[in-house]
């Protein structure tokens, strides 16, 4: 477990301006513009812990809120063109950066890291794996102050 936590760590020292919360929490808005309850849970996280992560998001231009039609409290995010450019940005960063850790691994041990990290992601698709959307009334956006 501390291996993990420690090239968690390491991977997020190489991913620049993003946290690999916001990194997480970018990610899913990219796949699928959702309210924020759906995506507290979908990212595993308390709502007030999401809360402060999108405010950041927000007031640098990489999210976008949007009000829900006809439900006084419904907001939709949605990721902004500069939210895009960042998460690709990011990914790239982790890319190398998970490259760079598999090349300390003894090449012989290497496929078997790939092939396992492979299942560790898959296993982490299916527990957090979208519900389909409801179709709701359509979101406008939110008038930041």
């Amino acid at each position: 477990m501390l291996g993990v936590a420690l090239a968690a760590r390491a991977l997020e020292r190489q991913l620049g301006e993003l946290t690999l919360a916001q990194l997480r929490i970018l990610s899913l808005v990219d796949a699928d513009p959702v309210r924020a309850g759906t995506l507290a849970e979908r990212a595993a996280m308390s709502r007030p812990t999401l809360s402060g992560l999108i405010d950041g998001l927000v007031n640098r231009g990489w999210v976008e809120r949007h009000l829900v039609s006809g439900d006084r409290r419904g907001v939709t995010l949605r990721i902004t063109p500069a939210g895009s450019v960042a998460l690709a940005r990011a990914l790239d960063e982790a890319g190398q950066a998970l490259a760079a850790l598999l090349a300390e691994v003894p090449a012989s041990r290497r496929p078997g890291v790939v092939d396992a990290l492979g299942h560790l992601k898959q296993a982490a698709h299916d527990r957090f794996r979208p519900q389909p959307a409801s179709a709701g009334a359509p979101a406008t956006p939110v008038e930041q102050a």
